[in-house]
């Protein structure tokens, strides 16, 4: 995806590989666009990235929802 060789690009010098900072460049970036901006970008998408990005997306909402029922209801042990 072009925008994403793009931020990488501007970012690259910044990053270490952590997780919370890559979060917070992506976050941050995200909040400043408008619905309409990120609309266009999943219209640029290759097929190939959309399906990537919904199947990302899906994966970690079913890991928190999981999660979150486990928290909610954890499992007894049995003898």
């Amino acid at each position: 995806m072009r925008f994403i060789d793009e931020l990488y690009e501007l970012y690259r010098g910044h990053l270490n590989g952590d997780e919370e900072d890559i979060t917070a460049v992506v976050v941050g970036i995200l909040a400043d666009q408008s619905r309409e901006d990120l609309i266009d970008l999943v219209d640029d998408m290759e097929e190939e990235e959309l399906f990537q990005m919904m199947a990302t997306y899906m994966i970690e909402v079913m890991k928190r929802k999981v999660a979150m029922e486990d928290e909610q209801f954890p499992a007894t042990m049995m003898h």
